[in-house]
Protein backbone atom coordinates (compact mmCIF):
# COMPACT_ATOMS: atom_id res chain seq x y z
CA UNK A 1 0.00 0.00 0.00
CA UNK A 2 3.06 2.33 1.03
CA UNK A 3 4.81 2.10 -2.29
CA UNK A 4 1.35 2.09 -3.94
CA UNK A 5 0.47 5.79 -2.92
CA UNK A 6 3.70 6.99 -3.43
CA UNK A 7 5.62 5.94 -6.54
CA UNK A 8 4.09 4.87 -10.03
CA UNK A 9 5.26 1.42 -9.81
CA UNK A 10 2.14 -1.17 -11.16
CA UNK A 11 1.04 -3.29 -8.58
CA UNK A 12 2.68 -6.67 -10.08
CA UNK A 13 6.24 -5.34 -10.07
CA UNK A 14 5.58 -4.69 -6.85
CA UNK A 15 4.89 -8.08 -5.78
CA UNK A 16 7.72 -9.46 -7.81
CA UNK A 17 10.09 -6.50 -5.59
CA UNK A 18 8.87 -8.23 -2.57
CA UNK A 19 9.01 -11.08 -3.46
CA UNK A 20 12.42 -11.51 -4.41
CA UNK A 21 13.72 -9.29 -1.26
CA UNK A 22 12.00 -12.10 1.02
CA UNK A 23 13.94 -14.82 -0.80
CA UNK A 24 17.04 -12.54 -0.59
CA UNK A 25 16.89 -13.02 3.17
CA UNK A 26 16.19 -16.62 3.18
CA UNK A 27 19.69 -18.09 3.93
CA UNK A 28 20.08 -15.17 6.38
CA UNK A 29 18.60 -17.49 9.69
CA UNK A 30 21.67 -19.97 9.22
CA UNK A 31 24.35 -17.33 8.79
CA UNK A 32 22.98 -15.92 12.01
CA UNK A 33 22.83 -18.82 14.02
CA UNK A 34 26.73 -19.84 13.58
CA UNK A 35 27.40 -15.99 14.58
CA UNK A 36 25.44 -16.45 17.50
CA UNK A 37 26.87 -19.32 18.84
CA UNK A 38 30.34 -17.84 17.93
CA UNK A 39 29.75 -14.25 18.97
CA UNK A 40 26.57 -14.00 21.11
CA UNK A 41 23.61 -12.37 20.22
CA UNK A 42 23.69 -9.16 21.32
CA UNK A 43 25.35 -6.94 18.60
CA UNK A 44 23.11 -9.26 15.59
CA UNK A 45 19.89 -7.80 17.38
CA UNK A 46 21.45 -4.20 17.57
CA UNK A 47 22.77 -4.71 13.83
CA UNK A 48 19.11 -6.05 13.36
CA UNK A 49 17.71 -3.07 14.47
CA UNK A 50 19.79 -0.39 12.88
CA UNK A 51 19.54 -1.72 9.88
CA UNK A 52 16.04 -2.15 9.92
CA UNK A 53 16.13 1.64 10.97
CA UNK A 54 18.41 2.40 7.54
CA UNK A 55 15.69 0.38 5.82
CA UNK A 56 12.82 2.31 6.93
CA UNK A 57 14.55 5.66 6.08
CA UNK A 58 15.00 4.25 2.72
CA UNK A 59 11.61 4.22 2.38
CA UNK A 60 11.45 7.85 2.08
CA UNK A 61 13.42 8.20 -1.07
CA UNK A 62 12.57 5.31 -2.86
CA UNK A 63 10.64 5.98 -6.15
CA UNK A 64 11.79 3.62 -8.81
CA UNK A 65 12.01 0.20 -9.24
CA UNK A 66 15.12 -0.59 -8.38
CA UNK A 67 15.68 1.85 -4.92
CA UNK A 68 12.55 -0.30 -3.61
CA UNK A 69 14.11 -3.24 -4.15
CA UNK A 70 17.13 -1.81 -2.55
CA UNK A 71 14.99 -0.47 0.64
CA UNK A 72 12.98 -3.63 0.61
CA UNK A 73 15.97 -6.29 0.67
CA UNK A 74 18.09 -4.21 3.17
CA UNK A 75 14.50 -4.55 5.09
CA UNK A 76 14.37 -7.81 5.12
CA UNK A 77 18.19 -8.44 6.39
CA UNK A 78 17.03 -6.61 8.96
CA UNK A 79 14.25 -8.68 10.26
CA UNK A 80 16.17 -11.75 9.58
CA UNK A 81 18.97 -10.60 11.84
CA UNK A 82 16.57 -9.64 14.17
CA UNK A 83 14.56 -12.21 14.71
CA UNK A 84 16.76 -15.19 13.81
CA UNK A 85 18.61 -14.07 17.27
CA UNK A 86 16.22 -12.32 19.54
CA UNK A 87 14.81 -15.36 21.00
CA UNK A 88 19.07 -16.37 21.87
CA UNK A 89 19.06 -13.42 22.85
CA UNK A 90 16.70 -13.25 25.69
CA UNK A 91 17.95 -16.84 26.88
CA UNK A 92 21.27 -15.38 27.26
CA UNK A 93 19.91 -12.70 28.92
CA UNK A 94 17.79 -15.28 31.61
CA UNK A 95 20.51 -16.69 32.48
CA UNK A 96 22.41 -13.38 33.15
CA UNK A 97 20.50 -13.14 36.26
CA UNK A 98 17.53 -10.84 34.99
CA UNK A 99 15.41 -11.79 37.25
CA UNK A 100 12.75 -13.76 35.18
CA UNK A 101 12.81 -16.97 33.36
CA UNK A 102 13.64 -17.51 30.00
CA UNK A 103 9.86 -18.83 29.31
CA UNK A 104 8.58 -15.45 30.98
CA UNK A 105 11.06 -13.82 28.70
CA UNK A 106 9.76 -15.48 25.66
CA UNK A 107 5.91 -14.30 26.82
CA UNK A 108 6.02 -11.06 27.27
CA UNK A 109 8.57 -11.04 23.66
CA UNK A 110 5.05 -12.31 21.98
CA UNK A 111 2.72 -10.23 23.78
CA UNK A 112 4.65 -7.05 23.24
CA UNK A 113 5.47 -8.34 19.58
CA UNK A 114 1.24 -8.60 19.38
CA UNK A 115 0.26 -5.39 21.08
CA UNK A 116 3.37 -4.11 18.47
CA UNK A 117 1.47 -5.42 15.61
CA UNK A 118 -1.84 -4.59 16.50
CA UNK A 119 -1.27 -0.49 17.10
CA UNK A 120 0.55 -0.76 14.38
CA UNK A 121 -2.14 -2.04 12.49
CA UNK A 122 -4.40 0.98 13.41
CA UNK A 123 -2.15 3.63 13.48
CA UNK A 124 -1.36 2.21 9.41
CA UNK A 125 -5.76 1.96 8.98
CA UNK A 126 -5.48 6.05 9.79
CA UNK A 127 -2.81 6.64 7.43
CA UNK A 128 -5.11 4.78 5.22
CA UNK A 129 -8.26 6.86 5.56
CA UNK A 130 -6.34 9.86 5.25
CA UNK A 131 -5.00 9.33 1.91
CA UNK A 132 -1.94 12.43 2.50
CA UNK A 133 1.62 11.67 1.25
CA UNK A 134 2.65 13.23 4.16
CA UNK A 135 1.02 10.83 6.43
CA UNK A 136 2.63 8.14 4.66
CA UNK A 137 6.18 9.40 4.89
CA UNK A 138 5.77 10.84 8.30
CA UNK A 139 4.78 6.78 8.99
CA UNK A 140 8.22 5.44 7.71
CA UNK A 141 9.78 8.43 9.64
CA UNK A 142 8.75 7.11 12.63
CA UNK A 143 9.35 3.65 12.56
CA UNK A 144 12.88 4.33 11.24
CA UNK A 145 12.93 6.30 14.36
CA UNK A 146 11.37 3.96 17.01
CA UNK A 147 13.95 0.92 15.46
CA UNK A 148 17.35 3.57 16.00
CA UNK A 149 16.20 4.15 19.64
CA UNK A 150 15.83 0.25 20.25
CA UNK A 151 19.12 -0.69 19.02
CA UNK A 152 20.64 2.28 20.94
CA UNK A 153 18.93 1.24 24.36
CA UNK A 154 19.53 -2.33 23.58
CA UNK A 155 23.12 -1.27 23.31
CA UNK A 156 23.66 1.14 25.97
CA UNK A 157 21.23 -0.22 28.68
CA UNK A 158 21.31 -4.20 28.31
CA UNK A 159 24.12 -6.06 29.48
CA UNK A 160 24.46 -10.21 28.84
CA UNK A 161 27.02 -12.13 30.37
CA UNK A 162 27.95 -14.62 27.61
CA UNK A 163 27.23 -18.24 28.37
CA UNK A 164 30.60 -20.28 29.40
CA UNK A 165 31.46 -23.53 27.23
CA UNK A 166 29.15 -22.61 24.54
CA UNK A 167 31.24 -23.12 21.45
CA UNK A 168 33.40 -26.48 22.66
CA UNK A 169 32.63 -30.05 23.53
CA UNK A 170 30.62 -32.95 22.36
CA UNK A 171 27.61 -30.43 22.88
CA UNK A 172 28.60 -28.14 20.04
CA UNK A 173 26.54 -29.15 16.72
CA UNK A 174 26.61 -28.43 13.32
CA UNK A 175 24.44 -27.47 10.48
CA UNK A 176 24.69 -31.13 9.29
CA UNK A 177 24.42 -32.36 12.98
CA UNK A 178 20.89 -30.47 12.90
CA UNK A 179 20.26 -31.68 9.54
CA UNK A 180 20.09 -35.30 11.38
CA UNK A 181 18.16 -34.45 14.00
CA UNK A 182 15.05 -36.13 12.59
CA UNK A 183 12.78 -35.18 15.70
CA UNK A 184 14.12 -31.00 15.83
CA UNK A 185 13.01 -31.35 12.13
CA UNK A 186 9.75 -33.01 12.35
CA UNK A 187 8.95 -30.38 15.14
CA UNK A 188 9.85 -27.59 12.67
CA UNK A 189 7.61 -28.69 10.13
CA UNK A 190 4.78 -29.24 12.64
CA UNK A 191 5.47 -25.91 14.40
CA UNK A 192 5.28 -24.25 10.48
CA UNK A 193 1.37 -25.10 10.85
CA UNK A 194 1.40 -23.36 14.33
CA UNK A 195 2.81 -20.48 12.83
CA UNK A 196 0.63 -20.13 9.86
CA UNK A 197 -2.56 -20.40 13.03
CA UNK A 198 -0.26 -17.57 14.57
CA UNK A 199 -0.95 -15.11 11.87
CA UNK A 200 -3.88 -16.41 9.60
CA UNK A 201 -6.19 -14.25 11.58
CA UNK A 202 -4.99 -11.50 11.15
CA UNK A 203 -4.14 -12.07 7.43
CA UNK A 204 -7.37 -13.15 7.01
CA UNK A 205 -9.83 -10.73 9.32
CA UNK A 206 -10.18 -7.62 7.04
CA UNK A 207 -11.42 -9.67 4.00
CA UNK A 208 -13.55 -11.75 6.28
CA UNK A 209 -15.16 -8.75 7.62
CA UNK A 210 -15.12 -6.50 4.81
CA UNK A 211 -15.91 -9.04 2.09
CA UNK A 212 -17.47 -12.51 3.51
CA UNK A 213 -19.83 -10.70 6.32
CA UNK A 214 -19.92 -7.48 4.29
CA UNK A 215 -19.07 -6.14 8.19
CA UNK A 216 -18.21 -2.27 9.43
CA UNK A 217 -14.06 -1.33 9.30
CA UNK A 218 -14.47 -1.20 13.22
CA UNK A 219 -15.20 -4.56 13.63
CA UNK A 220 -11.75 -5.77 12.66
CA UNK A 221 -10.26 -3.66 14.30
CA UNK A 222 -11.90 -4.36 17.75
CA UNK A 223 -11.12 -8.33 17.15
CA UNK A 224 -7.31 -6.75 16.86
CA UNK A 225 -7.93 -5.05 19.85
CA UNK A 226 -9.37 -7.68 22.20
CA UNK A 227 -6.58 -9.82 20.43
CA UNK A 228 -3.45 -7.79 21.62
CA UNK A 229 -5.38 -7.46 25.10
CA UNK A 230 -5.72 -10.93 26.24
CA UNK A 231 -1.81 -11.70 25.15
CA UNK A 232 -1.12 -8.66 26.63
CA UNK A 233 -2.68 -9.52 29.99
CA UNK A 234 -1.95 -13.84 29.89
CA UNK A 235 1.25 -14.11 28.31
CA UNK A 236 3.07 -14.20 31.70
CA UNK A 237 0.19 -17.02 32.84
CA UNK A 238 1.16 -18.61 29.86
CA UNK A 239 4.86 -18.66 30.18
CA UNK A 240 4.57 -19.74 33.96
CA UNK A 241 2.47 -23.00 32.48
CA UNK A 242 5.69 -23.31 30.22
CA UNK A 243 8.16 -23.03 32.47
CA UNK A 244 6.06 -25.63 35.21
CA UNK A 245 4.96 -28.10 32.76
CA UNK A 246 5.57 -30.23 29.63
CA UNK A 247 6.11 -27.82 26.81
CA UNK A 248 5.05 -30.43 24.13
CA UNK A 249 1.73 -31.14 26.34
CA UNK A 250 0.82 -27.67 25.86
CA UNK A 251 1.86 -26.94 22.44
CA UNK A 252 -0.97 -29.64 21.86
CA UNK A 253 -3.52 -28.13 23.64
CA UNK A 254 -2.55 -24.78 22.07
CA UNK A 255 -3.35 -26.94 18.65
CA UNK A 256 -6.52 -28.30 19.85
CA UNK A 257 -7.40 -24.11 21.21
CA UNK A 258 -6.56 -23.62 17.35
CA UNK A 259 -8.70 -26.23 15.85
CA UNK A 260 -11.92 -25.00 17.85
CA UNK A 261 -11.34 -20.81 17.41
CA UNK A 262 -10.87 -21.58 13.36
CA UNK A 263 -13.58 -24.04 13.24
CA UNK A 264 -15.56 -20.94 15.06
CA UNK A 265 -14.77 -18.60 12.09
CA UNK A 266 -15.63 -21.18 9.53
CA UNK A 267 -18.88 -21.32 10.78
CA UNK A 268 -18.82 -17.36 11.40
CA UNK A 269 -18.72 -16.45 8.19
CA UNK A 270 -21.86 -18.47 7.14
CA UNK A 271 -23.98 -16.82 10.04
CA UNK A 272 -25.78 -13.42 9.99
CA UNK A 273 -23.75 -10.17 10.98
CA UNK A 274 -24.55 -10.07 14.31
CA UNK A 275 -23.91 -13.55 15.13
CA UNK A 276 -20.75 -13.96 13.15
CA UNK A 277 -19.28 -11.53 15.72
CA UNK A 278 -20.56 -13.24 19.18
CA UNK A 279 -19.05 -16.03 17.26
CA UNK A 280 -15.74 -14.30 15.93
CA UNK A 281 -15.18 -12.91 19.83
CA UNK A 282 -15.51 -16.79 21.20
CA UNK A 283 -12.57 -17.45 18.24
CA UNK A 284 -10.61 -14.27 19.40
CA UNK A 285 -10.23 -15.60 22.97
CA UNK A 286 -9.29 -19.45 21.77
CA UNK A 287 -6.72 -18.63 19.67
CA UNK A 288 -5.87 -15.37 21.72
CA UNK A 289 -5.06 -18.24 24.21
CA UNK A 290 -3.38 -20.73 22.18
CA UNK A 291 -0.70 -17.63 21.15
CA UNK A 292 0.04 -17.47 24.77
CA UNK A 293 0.88 -21.22 25.13
CA UNK A 294 2.55 -21.49 21.89
CA UNK A 295 5.19 -18.73 21.99
CA UNK A 296 7.13 -19.24 25.21
CA UNK A 297 6.65 -23.52 24.60
CA UNK A 298 7.70 -23.64 21.49
CA UNK A 299 11.30 -21.57 21.49
CA UNK A 300 12.01 -22.80 25.10
CA UNK A 301 11.47 -26.58 23.80
CA UNK A 302 13.83 -25.90 20.80
CA UNK A 303 15.91 -24.28 23.17
CA UNK A 304 16.44 -27.78 24.48
CA UNK A 305 16.87 -29.50 21.96
CA UNK A 306 19.67 -27.37 20.91
CA UNK A 307 21.80 -27.78 23.84
CA UNK A 308 25.22 -26.51 22.86
CA UNK A 309 24.23 -24.79 19.92
CA UNK A 310 21.30 -22.48 20.92
CA UNK A 311 21.75 -19.96 18.31
CA UNK A 312 21.97 -22.16 15.37
CA UNK A 313 18.37 -24.34 16.70
CA UNK A 314 16.50 -21.06 17.53
CA UNK A 315 18.15 -19.04 14.11
CA UNK A 316 16.72 -22.31 12.55
CA UNK A 317 13.34 -22.24 14.26
CA UNK A 318 12.60 -19.10 12.54
CA UNK A 319 12.20 -21.21 9.16
CA UNK A 320 9.10 -22.64 10.20
CA UNK A 321 7.65 -18.82 10.57
CA UNK A 322 8.72 -17.89 7.58
CA UNK A 323 6.81 -21.05 5.81
CA UNK A 324 3.70 -19.39 7.21
CA UNK A 325 4.35 -16.31 5.74
CA UNK A 326 5.39 -17.77 2.55
CA UNK A 327 2.17 -19.93 2.34
CA UNK A 328 -0.29 -17.97 4.29
CA UNK A 329 -1.35 -15.38 1.64
CA UNK A 330 -1.41 -17.60 -0.79
CA UNK A 331 -3.60 -20.21 0.89
CA UNK A 332 -5.65 -17.90 1.98
CA UNK A 333 -6.68 -16.33 -1.26
CA UNK A 334 -6.84 -19.57 -2.99
CA UNK A 335 -9.07 -21.41 -0.75
CA UNK A 336 -11.56 -18.18 0.46
CA UNK A 337 -12.44 -17.67 -3.78
CA UNK A 338 -13.39 -21.38 -3.58
CA UNK A 339 -15.87 -20.57 -0.54
CA UNK A 340 -15.31 -18.19 2.17
CA UNK A 341 -15.27 -21.03 4.51
CA UNK A 342 -12.87 -23.16 3.36
CA UNK A 343 -9.15 -21.89 4.25
CA UNK A 344 -10.54 -21.79 8.16
CA UNK A 345 -11.81 -25.42 7.55
CA UNK A 346 -8.68 -26.53 6.24
CA UNK A 347 -6.54 -24.64 9.24
CA UNK A 348 -8.50 -26.08 11.50
CA UNK A 349 -8.15 -29.32 10.80
CA UNK A 350 -4.51 -29.09 10.00
CA UNK A 351 -4.31 -27.94 13.58
CA UNK A 352 -5.98 -30.75 14.92
CA UNK A 353 -3.50 -32.90 13.01
CA UNK A 354 -0.83 -31.37 14.78
CA UNK A 355 -2.01 -32.35 18.07
CA UNK A 356 -2.55 -35.70 17.07
CA UNK A 357 1.23 -36.27 16.09
CA UNK A 358 2.24 -34.25 19.29
CA UNK A 359 1.10 -36.47 21.13
CA UNK A 360 2.62 -39.56 19.33
CA UNK A 361 6.46 -38.18 19.57
CA UNK A 362 8.34 -40.00 21.66
CA UNK A 363 11.53 -37.97 21.79
CA UNK A 364 9.37 -34.70 22.86
CA UNK A 365 7.37 -35.46 25.55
Amino acid sequence: MYFTVLTDIPLPVLGAIMSVSVLIGLPLPIATGALVDRWTAHPVVVVGLGIQAVAYAGFVVAREPVEVLLASSVMAVGVRLFWSSVFTFLADYAESGAGLSMEQWFGRLNAVRTVGVVVGGLVTGVVISVQVESAYLALAWAASGCTAVAAVLILAVVKVRPRAGRFTGEETRTYVSILRDREFLRFLALNSVLALSTLFFGLSLPTVVRTGLEGPGWLTAALLVVNALLVAVLSSRGAGLASRFSKVRLLKRAALLWCGAFAAVAVAVTLPLTAAAVVLVIGVALLSTAEILHAPSSAALVDELGRGARGRYLAVFQYSFVVAELVGPIMFTALFDVAAALPFAVVAASCGLVAMMLHRSRRLR
